[in-house]
């Protein structure tokens, strides 16, 4: 026995750059504009009922189609940054502090600037939650425990380059970034001149 749905038929006006893109997925997929639309409506239903915002779906795009980063099983991860930070050397932690510099070259370019934007970025990739404490001061809280030394020296080195001065405090399972405010006159003109 074959179930039918009823369908509703609904008008739509779509610009000439929209209906230009849904012909194109409709040619590329083999499908009907209606099937397209039908497929889109369903899709971002299921984004938005999880409550995923648009920027979270973006950023993980761009670090996955790049193939420069991986997604590990949590309990993986944690097994090798216990190892490292039961045995890795300084110079393991001058590359985690490199690879820091790298994004925050990265991240001058993308236009971040302020450190809750920088922090929400790394949250993307699942190292942390953060929560908004003031203006000025943010709570990470880690997937795991391991996670604080790595992303301590890491973040230190991305708001270096960004030039933006901060605190990290490591807590349990927790990091707490403070932004550090200019408090005389000649920091003041200092960094006004910079």
């Amino acid at each position: 026995m074959v179930i039918t749905r009823e369908s509703r038929r609904i008008t739509v006006s779509l610009d000439d750059e929209i209906f230009k893109m849904l012909e194109e997925l409709s040619k590329k997929d083999g499908k009907t504009v209606s099937e397209v639309v039908r497929c889109a409506i369903s899709n971002y239903y299921r984004i938005t009922s999880k409550n995923i915002e648009s920027e979270v779906i973006e950023t993980l795009y761009d670090l996955l189609l790049e193939r420069e980063h991986v997604i590990v099983d949590v309990g993986l991860w944690t097994a090798i940054l216990e190892e490292l930070n039961k045995k890795a050397e300084d110079d393991f932690w001058k590359i985690v502090g490199e690879i820091g510099r790298e994004y925050g070259i990265l991240l001058k370019r993308k236009g971040l600037k302020e450190v809750n934007d920088v922090l929400k970025y790394f949250e993307s990739e699942n190292w942390y939650r953060v929560k908004t404490i003031s203006n000025d001061t943010y709570v990470l809280v880690l997937t795991v425990k391991a996670e604080a030394k790595i992303l301590s020296v890491f973040l230190q080195n991305v708001f270096k380059v960004l030039e933006i001065s901060v605190e990290i405090f490591e807590g349990w399972r927790k990091l707490i970034v403070a932004e550090k405010l200019l408090n005389d006159r000649a920091e003041l003109v200092r960094k006004y001149l910079d």
